[in-house]
């Protein structure tokens, strides 16, 4: 949002200027209510029913996911509901281009050698795609999607936890699930999480998900925590484990400079990507 003395510099006047930005505030609140109606718009869409570009439109919503009011996706927004656990399919798409970084940066802190643990997270899958075929690794994931990525590359063996099929996550959940990570000890566990928050810590929207995780924070002797920055400050149904469990938070270079102190303050080692 431009300020009002740099409005005047490009010849709009102190009136012009409130004009626009009260434009701006009314359109926002109401992608707003359109988005929490529909539950899901596009920018094209966006971009039709108030008249202005999809770029205008994309700036509106990179906003409105910053202030925590609407979930980015791509190519358009979703309403943003806590309690609400979202498909694999869903998950993945939002945020895309940071996952993918952040995925990045995770699969640089792997060695040949190490056994690893990995849930079953959009970006910790987008991880599993990243990791190179001559890196020789073993996964121990509860993800069937995980399990099915990591079988088309050669040097990588993998174990698959067995357990309960949570459908939606595509994921394998319960005691067989939590046995099998706890028969294990692992280098490093890769989880991730569905909001953060400095007292609140790791949270999640499914309660046997945050009992998996726990098994591989318990197993692990470094824990990495993989997000993108609009989960930061956000709250879920249930806390995973508290700030101070996790080792290393690999998340993109959108996260708050105040947000990323409280971290390191708490000894959390930063990895921005």
């Amino acid at each position: 949002m431009i300020s009002a003395r740099k409005a005047c510099k490009i010849g709009v006047d102190e009136k012009g200027w409130k004009n626009m930005a009260n434009a701006k505030f009314k359109r926002r609140s109401e992608i707003v209510r359109i988005v929490r109606e529909k539950k899901q718009m596009s920018c094209v869409e966006l971009s039709k029913t108030f008249g202005v570009t999809e770029e205008t439109i994309r700036k509106d919503l990179q906003e409105l996911s910053e202030k925590g009011e609407l979930l980015r996706t791509f190519g358009g927004a979703m309403v943003r509901e806590y309690g609400t656990e979202r498909s694999l399919d869903q998950r993945i798409i939002q945020n895309l281009e940071q996952k993918k970084r952040i995925a990045q940066k995770a699969v640089s802190t792997l060695k040949s050698g190490d056994l690893v643990a990995m849930d079953a997270g959009s970006t910790v899958t987008m991880m599993a795609k990243a990791i190179p075929d001559h890196l020789k690794i073993t996964v121990l994931t509860n993800s069937l999607e995980i399990c099915n990525i990591l079988s088309e590359k050669e040097n990588v063996t993998v174990i698959c936890t067995g357990g309960k099929l949570h459908k939606k996550s595509m994921s394998l959940q319960g005691m067989l699930t939590e046995s099998t990570i706890n028969s294990l000890n692992a280098e490093k566990a890769f989880i991730s999480c569905a909001a953060f928050d400095i007292k609140l810590g790791v949270m999640d929207s499914n309660e046997e998900a945050a009992r998996t995780k726990q098994s591989m924070i318990r197993n692990a002797r470094e824990v990495y925590l993989l997000m993108d920055s609009s989960k930061i400050g956000c709250i879920a149904y249930i806390t995973t484990c508290p700030a101070s469990s996790i080792t290393k938070v690999v998340t993109d270079n959108g996260a708050a400079a105040e947000a990323v102190k409280k971290m390191e303050d708490l000894g959390i080692e930063m990895i921005l990507a």
